[in-house]
């Protein structure tokens, strides 16, 4: 009776950790893209270091080149705001739908 309970209770087990596996691989088969771009000066077209970069709520940087690159994205409208000290702060709205790179712009106050 032992062997029946252990073996029924081991395959219930096995059964449910199966489906757990399964939502976790079509959670995984999203597709994502990435958000890559520069921010640059309005009128010299320099790059600026250090931007503030805000996308869906969370903050990012450009880097010492004045790119910024923003990995898992899902595909969509999204608003990106960027802001950048003695710069008026800017917000541009972006299609997500593949790796394309963008130019942000900044004007200086």
């Amino acid at each position: 009776m032992k062997t029946i309970l252990i073996l029924a209770a081991s395959v219930l087990l096995s059964v449910s950790a199966f489906a757990n596996t399964n939502e976790k691989n079509e959670e995984n088969d999203v597709k994502t893209v990435q958000l890559t771009g520069s921010i640059l000066d309005d009128k010299n077209k320099e790059t600026l270091v250090g931007a503030s970069v805000y996308v869906d709520g969370k903050k990012y940087y450009s880097d010492l080149d004045g790119n910024f690159c923003i990995s898992d994205v899902k595909p969509g409208k999204y608003q990106i705001k960027v802001e950048l000290i003695s710069y008026n702060s800017t917000i541009v709205e972006v299609e997500a739908n593949d790796n394309e790179g963008i130019d942000i712009y900044l004007q200086q106050n």
